[in-house]
């Protein structure tokens, strides 16, 4: 009796495995392939391995591409793409309005200038590229314990 993938393989393998025609027949044509959340929900592992495919003359000579938008920021990484290659996309909370950008445009020079091969993930996170929010959701869960009598006013627990 034959039993479905979805049983036994995880989400991710699944994913991966209903890609694989969507990545060989870019790769033929030579198109461009459009993936929206690339990494969800596939292991990092596999996501390099593909990046590293697009990027290998040998395998893709028909000179497909590849584009991607992610949260993860394991991608900001100088091995894999140049500067030219990472893009943000950062909204104006007050417009609403997307502002578009690269690492290319920030240039080499200055106090804010982005080389090849620097650290480009610690200073996304020190926030040298903009396109970073601060999200902190203690307020809300504490307002939603607090509502509901499992947290005091003064942040201890109660005992029921």
């Amino acid at each position: 009796m034959p039993v479905q993938a979805e049983v036994f393989e995880s989400y991710g393998t699944i994913r991966f495995v209903n890609m694989f025609p969507i990545i060989m027949s870019a790769l033929v044509s030579g198109g461009t392939l459009v993936i929206d959340e690339f990494d969800a929900p596939l292991h990092p592992m596999a996501l390099m391995s593909i990046v590293n495919i697009f990027h290998n003359d040998e395998v893709n000579k028909n000179k497909a591409q590849l584009i991607f938008n992610t949260h993860n920021p394991i991608f900001l990484n100088s091995n894999l793409f140049r500067r030219d290659e990472i893009k943000f996309v950062e909204r104006d909370d007050d417009t609403f309005c997307s502002t578009h950008y690269s690492l290319f445009d920030f240039g080499t020079s200055g106090r804010n200038g982005v080389r090849n091969g620097g650290e480009y993930m610690k200073n996304y996170f020190v926030n040298q590229y903009g396109a970073i929010k601060d999200i902190d959701f203690t307020s809300v869960f504490e307002n939603l314990l607090e509502s509901r009598g499992e947290l005091f006013k003064d942040g201890t627990e109660s005992e029921g």
